[in-house]
């Protein structure tokens, strides 16, 4: 197996865990702060889409986010900016109220742009640091490693929010 099917797998396994996290969940339930201070699990989903999204159409290739380029604020009824980092708990109260399903339309087409990015990528690709400028030393392969990381420990707080709901592996 070569590194585009190590990544692809993980992209896979989380999407999986979160699918299966998400099944039969209630608007109420994905909308559950277990504090004032903390966020809901619609927008953790919301939050994995959008920086998914950003890595890949803006960190590298430059290119405009799918978010926009195909409406996507408009049809969730959701702001147009921002992906969720460094929000305050306000801010992520007011991501709600969307159609979910609608959402992970979104997010399934961000994978198949992953998707298809991953599969123009030599090894050589992983070397290379296309915003240095911003992100000195980050390249292609640590941004993929990032993404896997930071979206499994999304799918965690997603999973841990549904079992505070509703016990354990219910």
């Amino acid at each position: 197996m070569d590194f585009k099917g190590i990544i692809k797998m993980g992209l896979e396994e989380y999407s999986e865990d979160l699918n299966k996290a998400l099944e039969g969940l209630t608007p109420e339930e994905r909308r559950f702060q277990p504090g004032p201070e903390s966020h809901h699990i619609d927008f953790s989903v919301w939050h994995m889409a959008r920086v998914e999204d950003d890595w890949i159409q803006g960190f590298a290739q430059s290119t405009d986010r799918i978010w926009n380029r195909e409406g996507w604020p408009e049809k969730l009824g959701l702001p147009g900016r921002g992906n969720g980092f460094g929000f305050t708990a306000e801010d992520a109260a007011a991501i709600q109220g969307y159609d979910a399903s609608l959402l992970m339309e979104y997010y399934a087409d961000v994978r198949r742009e992953t998707l298809g990015y991953l599969d123009t990528l030599s090894p050589e690709d992983l070397e290379r640091c296309p915003r240095p400028e911003q992100r000195p030393g980050y390249s292609i392969g640590k941004m993929f490693s990032h993404i896997i990381v930071e979206e499994a420990q999304h799918v965690g707080q997603v999973a841990y929010l549904r079992g505070l709901q509703r016990g354990l592996n219910k």
